[in-house]
């Protein structure tokens, strides 16, 4: 937690928190260098710099809420957003131009395989924090077809495999 309020404290233009504690919130609402702030918290009272507070977004439709590159950094909780992984690799690749954070209980390795489709570099900073570099990233329309349809086979065949061995 400690490099993350690090790393906020550094971080400049627009911002999208998702899944933030109240202590994060508050070292973003002290950095003078932050354009602006969206947050999908729906319990976060609003402030000139945040934005989408106490608004219930999907995160599946997050593509359509922000244009193409428009976010400079992505700070998300992986518990929140682990749901919704098949899709938010696809969009955070779309609407980021610098650095997403994932923090949490994190899945290091679905991680890597998922951004590298991308070209993205992924630094594990530790096993809670890590930091994916979106600055050459580039997706298109049939290539997140494909990887969603590759990640559905996939998720079935492990579903059909806990079925068969319980």
């Amino acid at each position: 937690m400690k490099e993350l309020i690090k790393i906020i404290k550094k971080i400049d233009g627009t911002v999208l928190g998702i899944g933030l504690k109240e202590e994060l919130i508050n070292e973003l609402n002290e950095n003078p260098n932050i354009i602006e702030c969206n947050l999908l918290n729906p319990y976060v009272k609003g402030n000139k710099k945040f934005s989408l507070f106490n608004k219930k977004i999907n995160i599946k439709k997050i593509k359509k809420k922000f244009k193409r590159k428009k976010i400079d950094y992505i700070i998300c909780n992986f518990n929140e957003i682990s749901n919704f992984l098949n899709t938010f690799v696809n969009d955070s690749v779309y609407i980021n131009k610098r650095k997403v954070y994932y923090f949490g209980d994190i899945d290091i390795e679905l991680l890597k395989i998922r951004y590298s489709r991308y070209n993205s570099l992924v630094k594990v900073k530790n096993k809670n924090l890590i930091e994916i570099d979106n600055y050459n990233a580039k997706t298109n329309f049939l290539k997140s077809i494909y990887y969603r349809t590759v990640d559905f086979k996939d998720k079935v065949i492990e579903l059909i495999g806990d079925i068969l061995m319980n």
